[in-house]
């Protein structure tokens, strides 16, 4: 399944750019994964240093180093392998980016998380958390964000409602840009023998990522024309912040205000964040002249946003790019809300006063 196994001394080399795709599913999308990397197979082209760490067993997981391939088999060579390691484990995730960076160093890295997510969902039980899903277990985004090195070029989350907010701002300082969805990913993922290329480049390329996703669920047609997708400017985040921060300690909710109203962009009813359009929130609950400062600095953070008309047959009429969270004040997962960056940062205690 997984190739020959090669040494590691023969597997050293140096290339402008590497990318790694972290795909943990070691759970009910192993077939999805297998198909995913035959995808990359066949999109491959020479050059190219593209690493993927898979794991979708309980009993051993490996990093391949991607290879031309049309077969329905894995054809890539395996460089490195791992035994029965917890691959939603931070520590274990940290282990695997540094080796990949050993096995080929580069003058910039991409990154891609591909796996089941849940957005920045707190560890109210043990085995629920926000990133990664190995055997039932999953990585909370506090420490997904450290277990990572802060100089990715980009990373992209292939893997439900990462593009909230709150997520967002909390991986701003690993890469400079994030590709990600605020609704759920379908599990057909991304079509990467369309895009295998467009993962070397920069801002135009990953635009061209997000453009080439939207088109392939566009053309499934039905309810499996299901998708949202945006590409952030991380740089420009703290600066979102503060100006939010100054609406929000200024002004006040309309009178009347009713979230039930705004637009949802979590569409499974077992969804444990409940995420709504950021914009939407903004034009129902203040008055133009307010958010139009932010408003703008949100078109400068969000380089491309697109989606279909509906996920799943829900509508969506309402797409800014970003989902946010709107707690109550007695909401039992504020405890753990208010210890992201975004809550202080953004201002949201104001909405408890």
């Amino acid at each position: 399944m997984y190739g020959c196994e090669k040494g590691r001394e023969s597997e050293l080399e140096f290339n402008d750019q590497m990318v790694l795709i972290y795909i943990a599913a070691n759970n009910d999308l192993k077939p999805e994964a297998l198909a995913s990397v035959n995808e990359l197979e066949r999109g491959y082209r020479d050059g190219l240093n593209l690493l993927v760490y898979l794991k979708t067993s309980s009993e051993v997981s490996v990093i391949l180093k991607i290879k031309a391939d049309d077969t329905p088999d894995i054809g890539s060579d395996t460089i490195a392998i791992y035994g029965n390691e917890n691959s939603s484990d931070p520590y274990f995730l940290s282990r695997v980016v540094n080796d990949a960076r050993k096995l080929s160093p580069a003058s910039s890295y991409g990154l891609v998380l591909w796996s089941h997510a849940s957005s920045w969902a707190p560890p109210l039980e043990i085995r629920l958390k926000s990133f990664g899903q190995d055997n039932g277990l999953e990585m909370d985004i506090v420490d997904l964000k450290q277990a990572l090195p802060s100089d990715f070029r980009y990373i992209i989350f292939d893997a439900c409602s990462m593009a909230s907010i709150e997520a967002i701002y909390e991986m701003k300082n690993n890469a400079r840009y994030i590709l990600a969805s605020p609704t759920e990913v379908l599990s057909s993922s991304y079509p990467y023998g369309q895009i295998v290329q467009y993962l070397f480049g920069g801002k135009e390329e990953l635009i061209k990522i997000g453009q080439s996703f939207i088109s392939y669920y566009q053309s499934l047609g039905g309810e499996y024309a299901s998708a949202t997708v945006s590409l952030i400017d991380t740089d420009s985040l703290s600066l979102l912040a503060r100006k939010m921060k100054v609406l929000l300690s200024s002004k006040s909710l309309k009178v009347g205000f009713d979230k039930s109203v705004l637009q949802r962009l979590d569409f499974d009813p077992n969804s444990r964040v409940k995420a709504y359009d950021y914009l939407d929130f903004l034009r129902k609950g203040f008055e133009p002249e307010d958010y139009d400062v932010i408003m703008k600095q949100l078109n400068a953070t969000i380089l491309y946003k697109n989606s279909t008309t509906a996920f799943l047959n829900n509508p969506i009429t309402e797409f800014s790019g970003l989902s946010i969270y709107l707690p109550d004040a007695r909401d039992p997962l504020h405890p753990y809300y208010s210890m992201l960056q975004w809550y202080g940062d953004g201002g949201m205690s104001a909405l408890f006063n």
